[in-house]
C-alpha cells in the first residue's frame, strides 16, 4: 500500500476517534454537532471553487443531497444522544461498525446487488456478536436491560442514518463524476455541500427542541474554538479518505484500515474518560474488528 495513503488513513483514524471524544466531553448535544459541521464548513468553503461550476450538477443531485444531509443530521443525533446516556466505549463501537453489516444487507436486499458471500456473512455474525458483548459488564446472566436503553437505541439510530447516508452518497458522488467532476474535487465539493446540507435539516430541528435549543448561549459563549476544531476535524476525516482512494488501487484494504478507530475509540474512552474496562468490552471490540476486516477484504 502507498505509504502516503496509508499515513493519510492513520491520521484519519485519529481524527475520528478524537471528534467523537470531543462530542462526548462537551455536553453531548444535537446543537453542538450541528453548530460543528457548521463551522467545519465555513472554514472549508473555498473548496467549492474547485472543480466545474455547481450550476452543472443535474437537479437530481440536490435531491440526494438533500437526503443524505438529512441522514447525516439524524447520524449527529443519534450520536449526542447516545453519548449523553452511555459510555463512548460501548457506543462509539456499536455506531460505526453496525453499518458494515447493514449496508451491504440492504443492497443485497433492497437494491439488487451482489449475493453476499459465505465469509460476509461470517464476518457479520462477529460484528454482531461483538456488538452484544459490548454492554455486557462481566459473567453474569443476560438480561434485556443490557440491550433495551434509550443510549443503544440511539447509537442503533446512528448506525441506520450511516447506512442511509452510505448508500446516497454514492448516488450523489455517481451524478458529480458523470458532470465533470474529477474523484478529487467531487469528493472535496461533495464533504462541503453535505455538511452545508446537515445544518440546513440540524439548525431548524436544533431550534425546535427545547432541550437542544437550551444549549446554544453556552455553546456560543464558551465552545466556539472547540466547535470550529471539531467541525474542521468532521469535514477532514472523510475529505482524507477520500484523497487515500484516490492514490492506492488497494480500496478495500483503506476501508479495513479505517476500522482501527473502534479500538481507539475504546481505548480513549476507557483511559481519558475513566470508563469501564470489562474484559468482555475487549472482547467484544476484537470481534467487531475480525468481522469488519472480514467483510470489507473479502
Amino acid at each position: 500500500m502507498n505509504p502516503l495513503a496509508l499515513g493519510l488513513v492513520l491520521v484519519s483514524v485519529c481524527l475520528h476517534a478524537s471528534w467523537n471524544l470531543l462530542g462526548k466531553q462537551r455536553s453531548p448535544s444535537l446543537a453542538f454537532f450541528v453548530l460543528a459541521m457548521s463551522c467545519g464548513a465555513l472554514l472549508l468553503s473555498p473548496l467549492l471553487w474547485l472543480g466545474p461550476p455547481l450550476t452543472q450538477l443535474p437537479p437530481s443531485f440536490w435531491g440526494w443531497l438533500a437526503a443524505s444531509g438529512f441522514c447525516q443530521m439524524l447520524y449527529m443525533g443519534g450520536l449526542a444522544w447516545a453519548y449523553a446516556r452511555g459510555e463512548v466505549s460501548v457506543l462509539y463501537p456499536i455506531a460505526r461498525a453496525l453499518p458494515v453489516m447493514l449496508v451491504p444487507l440492504v443492497s443485497v436486499g433492497f437494491l439488487g446487488s451482489r449475493s453476499l458471500t459465505h465469509l460476509d456473512l461470517f464476518g457479520m455474525g462477529l460484528i454482531l456478536l461483538g456488538a452484544l458483548c459490548l454492554p455486557l459488564t462481566g459473567p453474569r446472566p443476560l438480561r434485556l436491560s443490557h440491550y433495551v436503553s434509550p443510549a443503544l437505541g440511539f447509537a442503533l439510530l446512528a448506525a441506520m442514518a450511516t447506512t442511509g447516508y452510505s448508500l446516497i452518497d454514492k448516488h450523489a458522488l455517481d451524478l458529480m463524476l458523470n458532470s465533470g467532476y474529477s474523484n478529487m474535487t467531487s469528493g472535496a465539493n461533495f464533504m462541503v455541500l453535505q455538511a452545508i446540507m446537515t445544518a440546513i435539516w440540524g439548525i431548524p430541528t436544533v431550534l425546535l427542541l427545547p432541550n437542544e435549543r437550551c444549549h446554544l448561549p453556552k455553546l456560543w459563549a464558551n465552545e466556539r474554538r472547540t466547535m470550529l476544531l471539531t467541525g474542521f476535524m468532521i469535514l477532514t476525516t472523510y475529505g482524507l479518505i477520500l484523497v487515500a482512494m484516490t492514490l492506492t488501487e488497494e480500496v478495500s484494504l483503506v476501508v479495513a484500515i479505517r476500522q482501527l478507530s473502534i479500538p481507539l475509540g475504546v481505548v480513549l474512552g476507557v483511559i481519558l474518560l475513566r470508563e469501564k474496562a470489562a474484559p468482555i468490552k475487549w472482547i467484544g471490540t476484537a470481534l467487531m474488528l475480525i468481522g469488519l476486516w472480514t467483510v470489507v477484504i473479502n
